[in-house]
């Protein structure tokens, strides 16, 4: 029988390469292969460390699904035959946007005063007829202060004078400081553009001096709008009072009025209120100018008086003599 013979090894030298050298070696008695001898160089190269990646699982809040939504009915029409079997009316749904009045659009029955007011006597014949004429507009005055009590407990119709002269005389002074803000709170919004009209690069210096009379009221007026709920309260104030005006203008001219030349006037001073707003307050809505009444004084306005056409060359020389002043129109 014939032996088996160990085969021959190749033993692996340090080449640069890395490839095995073709050395013969001698047989090894527990029969190491090559394998085994490369694989215990490479056990003695250094080692490089690298960082391990752990995936540590997260225990998340599970998130909630909802349900599926099943109508119970397939159509609205059959939601609605089925509401009626069981006596229940659904009303239709108007697809409107709320809007807000804050104010009504001008005077509703407006105050016609007499002609002559604060020049006849009381005691004249003509003065006692307008007191009887005034008795009998009364009766309709008297039904809207019983429907604004109704709406606001604590009105008063003998303590109003006294409060719409308040709010009439810081109105006006808002004039002089162009506080908007303060004026939208005293002034409604269909008499604040009346206020502010033209007097943007203006400057207004307006005064209270005294009342010539005592404020009274002449006329109480409700009245709906779009709907018998929506209620507004009207009340119109007699005011005889002294006071000062003067406007000027940009350049500091004086446009109209004197501030020191006091004037009688006599307004007709209409407050509004929306009663049925619960935070709604008393504002000035507008005044009643008579037909009667004198036509008010022009303003002066600053015109520039074009001078002589000069040439490039030649200077302007003023004639001797006083100059003379220009004529306001």
């Amino acid at each position: 029988m014939r032996l088996l013979s160990c085969p021959r090894l190749f033993t692996h030298s340090p080449h640069p390469s890395g490839l095995c050298v073709g050395k013969m070696a001698a047989p090894m008695p527990r029969g190491l292969s090559c394998l085994s001898r490369a694989l215990g160089w490479w056990s003695r190269q250094p080692v490089l460390v690298t960082q391990s990646v752990a995936v540590v699982p997260v225990r998340t809040k599970k998130r909630f699904t909802p349900p599926a939504y099943k109508p119970k009915y397939k159509s609205e029409k059959e939601f609605i035959e089925h509401a009626r079997k069981a006596g229940l009316v659904i009303p239709p749904e108007h697809l409107e946007r709320p809007i807000h009045l804050a104010c009504t659009a001008g005077i509703f029955d407006a105050y016609v005063p007499p002609e002559g007011d604060a020049r006849l006597s009381s005691l004249s014949k003509e003065g006692l007829s307008q007191k009887a004429e005034r008795l009998k507009k009364n009766v309709e005055s008297q039904l809207s202060i019983r429907k604004i009590k109704q709406y606001d407990a604590n009105f008063k119709i003998k303590d109003f004078p006294e409060k719409a002269k308040d709010i009439f005389t810081e109105a006006h002074l808002c004039l002089n400081n162009s506080d908007h803000d303060r004026l939208h709170t005293l002034a409604t919004e269909n008499c604040f553009p009346d206020m502010v009209w033209d007097i943007k690069y203006k400057t207004v210096r307006w005064s209270f001096i005294e009342s010539l009379e005592p404020p009274h009221v002449v006329q109480v007026r409700c009245s709906s709008m779009l709907n018998q709920g929506n209620i507004y309260g009207q009340i119109t104030v007699r005011m005889h009072t002294r006071q000062t005006l003067a406007i000027y203008d940009r350049f500091g001219r004086l446009m109209y009025g004197q501030e020191d030349v006091p004037k009688d006037v006599l307004e007709y001073v209409v407050f509004e209120k929306h009663l049925t707003n619960p935070y709604g307050s008393w504002r000035m809505h507008g005044k009643i100018i008579p037909s009667w009444a004198p036509p008010k004084l022009p303003i002066l306005k600053t015109v520039m008086i074009p001078g002589p056409k000069l040439k490039t060359w030649e200077e302007y020389e003023e004639p001797q003599g006083e100059a003379q002043k220009p004529q306001l129109a």
